[in-house]
């Protein structure tokens, strides 16, 4: 007897800016919709698409949802899809990248979800639309609480998985330039090495929360900056490092 296919993941998606660009961009994906009386006074034009498709929606009572969500913060809707699997880095990938000079973050081990999901959510503000990340157990992927966070984020930008992060940025600087930060030394202020040029497009690296980016990563860095502050607090969250990078090295082009 041939085994059975492992069954496909699921994930939940919440909130209404989440359901409501998934809609948007990607509506064949939702196999089934829920939501409470009041935020399903606004939904009937998901539910016409469902019904069209012959997919399951249907009001349920906060309880249930509850249930359904795993999780009270829900915003009152939960869509249901299949989990998207990361991405290969190819050759062709890697062209693309180089043609079209693309802006790239890279994360070296970024450990908690909702720090993922916020950095999605700068990401895609600033027209990022693709994310590095490596195959690492201290590596939070794009599960629930990161699509919760990137507020449809998700919707604009693709996660791509590397077998380890040093080596593919030893290939990666042939194409871009590698912007880490570090609070060591004294460091050039993300305006600064803005200003003083970048000899390729740039490629942002962002570390873990606590204890930032891997030597072996580090040493691999075109620039290494420091976002300079009041000194009252040792750095900035990770998701707030991200959004101030990406305004410096992508807003401003």
């Amino acid at each position: 007897m041939k085994p059975s296919a492992p069954k496909s993941k699921e994930l939940n998606v919440c909130g209404w800016q989440a359901v409501s660009a998934l809609f948007a961009r990607h509506p064949d994906e939702v196999q089934r919709l829920f939501f409470d009386a009041a935020t399903g006074r606004r939904a009937g034009e998901f539910c016409s698409l469902l019904a069209v498709r012959k997919k399951v929606y249907r009001q349920v009572e906060p309880a249930e949802l509850d249930k359904i969500a795993g999780s009270k913060l829900h915003g009152g809707i939960v869509a249901v899809i299949t989990e998207r699997p990361l991405k290969k880095v190819t050759r062709e990938v890697m062209a693309e990248w180089a043609r079209s000079k693309a802006p790239l973050l890279l994360l070296d081990r970024v450990s908690n979800a909702n720090n993922v999901g916020a950095i999605v959510r700068t990401a895609a503000f600033f027209g990022v639309q693709a994310i590095i990340v490596p195959d690492h157990p201290g590596q939070a992927l794009p599960g629930e609480a990161a699509w919760r966070v990137a507020e449809g984020g998700m919707e604009f930008v693709d996660f791509f998985r590397v077998p380890a992060l040093a080596p593919f940025c030893a290939e990666l600087k042939r194409s871009h330039c590698l912007i880490g930060t570090s609070l060591r030394g004294n460091q050039l202020s993300p305006s600064a090495a803005r200003e003083r040029g970048l000899p390729r497009p740039p490629a942002i690296i962002l570390g873990n929360e606590e204890r930032g980016m891997a030597p072996e990563v580090m040493t691999q860095c075109d620039r290494l900056v420091k976002i300079p502050g009041a000194d009252t607090v040792e750095s900035l969250n990770v998701s707030a490092a991200a959004a101030v990078l990406c305004w410096e090295f992508f807003g401003r082009r």
